[in-house]
């Protein structure tokens, strides 16, 4: 009789423990810790080229290092074809427009546009070029 009785009891204590476990607002002490992605103005990760336009000393491996604090993928920095470029500009490489604009609207850089070539080689979505109004962009400080 007295073993029934123990077995009674553990059911209905592991019963209670299920049930106390289960029970909406059991724990609500511990909260979930909310993940705030580092960058709120892009969907998903974005390839990009930083390239320096205007000519100034390491202006292209600075604004690398400010895109990838914001959470841009860097794949390339280098410098572009002429040293003319008196705007920056930010290229959609890919055919996403979207993307080119989730860019610059990141990077406070008014100016995008599309220029899809047929390099089945191009790895960057996105291309950046420094142009000489780089110090007006407050990113570099």
């Amino acid at each position: 009789m007295q073993e029934r009785v123990l077995w009674l009891l553990a059911i209905l204590a592991g019963a209670i423990l299920l049930v106390a476990s289960l029970w909406p607002g059991a724990g609500a002490e511990q909260k979930m810790p909310v993940i705030v992605p580092a960058t709120p103005g892009l969907t998903e990760r974005i390839r990009v080229s930083v390239l320096n336009g205007c000519g100034v000393s390491q202006v292209a491996a600075r604004m690398t290092r400010k895109a990838r604090g914001l959470g841009l993928d860097v794949i390339h920095e280098g410098n572009a074809d002429s040293f003319g470029f008196l705007q920056s500009i930010v290229i959609d490489r890919g055919g996403d427009p979207e993307k080119a604009s989730q860019v610059a609207a990141l990077l406070g850089i008014p100016n995008w546009i599309q220029q899809i070539s047929d390099d089945t080689y191009r790895l960057e979505q996105v291309q950046i070029i420094v142009g000489r109004d780089y110090k007006s962009l407050k990113l570099l400080e």
